[in-house]
């Protein structure tokens, strides 16, 4: 079965696009798509949190640091994990497990901060400097986002694509009428509905046998 190659749009929270970072989530394997440090930045540039300067001063400093580059990885990784599971625990209407509150609220608020609110491209948004002298920073603004939805009056609309795949890529459901199913109707939509017409078909293939077979002996 392929893999999930598509983006998520960039219309959804910066949260949810950070948190679908891996595909096939409710398969095994699973996909990463932040499987290096260096893919992280990447993925902090392209969502307009680090510049291109930014990021080659940040990709440079990493080269002569790489604990610290590994280090904030797998901080990255952990918060989305967190963030992940508080949103599925909103989704089902329970508690969730107290280490990802912990986790989320410490990554969210630890020490002193050099975020500042920044406008850029006709908006404004959270931004840490070139070499953050704290380098959660460059996560904050995707916890301060999480924190926003999973507390806003939005968060009775977070939903998990119900692709039988194992799609699991959460999204924001703005329908009117409150009843997205998919991820993407270009994507895990469509294939959905492909697959539902060729189950159609082939349960029509099964009856009109049956039905010949039965005219046959009404005639004998």
């Amino acid at each position: 079965m392929s893999k999930k190659a598509k983006q998520a749009p960039e219309e959804d929270e910066l949260s949810i696009r950070f948190v679908n970072t891996v595909a096939w989530r409710l398969r095994n394997p699973t996909e990463e798509r932040l499987g290096s440090p260096a893919s992280l930045l990447g993925w902090l540039r392209r969502n307009r949190l680090l510049s291109p300067r930014e990021l080659r001063a940040l990709t440079t400093a990493w080269t002569t640091r790489p604990g610290e580059a590994a280090q904030l990885h797998r901080t990255a990784l952990a918060l989305r994990e967190a963030i992940y599971t508080l949103f599925l625990a909103r989704l089902e209407r329970r508690r969730p497990p107290s280490a990802a509150q912990r986790l989320f609220s410490d990554i969210l608020w630890r020490g002193p901060s050099d975020l500042t609110l920044d406008w850029k491209d006709g908006q404004l948004g959270w931004r840490a400097g070139a070499l953050p002298r704290q380098p959660l920073d460059l996560l904050r603004p995707i916890a301060l986002s999480a924190a926003e939805l999973m507390t806003g009056d939005r968060a009775h609309k977070i939903r998990q694509c119900q692709d039988d795949r194992g799609c699991g890529w959460l999204f924001v459901d703005e329908s009117r009428l409150q009843n997205r199913r998919w991820c993407s109707m270009g994507d895990c939509g469509n294939i959905a509905k492909i697959h539902r017409h060729r189950l159609r078909q082939a349960a029509g293939r099964q009856r009109r046998p049956t039905a010949a077979r039965a005219g046959a002996h009404r005639s004998g």
